[in-house]
């Protein structure tokens, strides 16, 4: 992927926004926002196979992950509104400058499916459709082994907490995050709704107010985002137009068994498969 822009997060620290150019003035533009502790150059067999569909894609680094820096510490802490607010927002801004007058989507993978929904509830201009992908709510009643998640989740709450951040980088999960992000996730988890602290304000946005087409796929073999996820983050999305389809694929020709994760560098149809829909989510009448 080639380099788009740099961009200035609160408190000094930066980050980088990569993509592919591709497609004409009436061509789609993706923002591809990433899971928790994925760097943006993970997906770059995903954005070659969008960008060979004439849909051009933008991905930024969240703060302290892949080219971000610094890195989450107890001094450096941030939570959901950061992400949504300085870093989807700018790239959103950056998607504008550089693409004027062409649709633009967002495409969360996890994590940044659930970001999308913040930012998109704040400004819902941003973007004309979404796409998540596996990206589901944490809230244990969504998975089979319900305690078993419900403990995992609180126990990364709880370790961000005394540490001052999540070292999910050497624990093999989510990769090194802040503790209010941390914080808010395991609320997330054992409550269900999606409180974002801005300052002393705690709520969790009109999801049900968001009006716009969303596609939501739900990967096999994929533990981390099952149906029951899914389902748990689009019922609040009570006004959106949403499309759910499940995604299977065995291992052969276009690489192993899809998943959480090998889709972004394995995509096979997936990714033709979402341009053809956003093209039609985001075409007049």
């Amino acid at each position: 992927m080639d380099h788009v822009a740099d961009l200035d997060l609160p408190g000094g620290g930066h980050t980088t926004v990569v993509g592919l150019d591709a497609g004409g003035s009436q061509d789609p533009v993706v923002l591809l926002l990433p899971a928790l502790g994925v760097a943006a150059g993970y997906y770059g067999p995903f954005v070659a196979a969008l960008a060979a569909e004439r849909v051009a894609v933008l991905v930024a680094d969240f703060p302290g992950q892949g080219a971000s820096r610094p890195v989450a510490s107890r001094r450096n802490d941030f939570g959901y509104a950061v992400v949504s607010d300085a870093v989807v927002g700018a790239t959103v801004a950056v998607a504008r400058s550089r693409h004027p007058g062409r649709p633009v989507a967002m495409l969360g993978h996890s994590f940044g499916g659930q970001v999308a929904l913040v930012h998109l509830a704040a400004d819902p201009s941003s973007a004309d459709a979404l796409v998540l992908v596996g990206s589901g709510s944490p809230h244990w009643r969504g998975y089979r082994r319900r305690l078993r998640l419900l403990a995992q989740t609180q126990l990364v709450g709880a370790v961000a907490a005394v540490r001052g951040h999540w070292p999910g980088h050497r624990l093999g999960f989510g990769g090194r995050q802040p503790r209010r992000l941390m914080r808010e996730w395991a609320r997330f988890a054992r409550r269900g709704d999606l409180v974002v602290e801005r300052g002393s304000e705690r709520a969790e946005p009109d999801f049900g107010a968001l009006d716009l087409p969303v596609l939501a796929l739900t990967l096999d073999n994929d533990d981390l985002a099952p149906r029951g996820s899914v389902d748990g983050l689009v019922d609040k999305l009570t006004s959106a137009r949403v499309e759910h389809r499940f995604v299977a694929r065995e291992a052969g020709e276009h690489g192993p068994a899809i998943d959480h994760f090998v889709w972004a560098r394995h995509p096979g149809d997936l990714a033709a498969e979402v341009a053809e829909w956003v093209r039609a989510a985001v075409s007049p009448g």
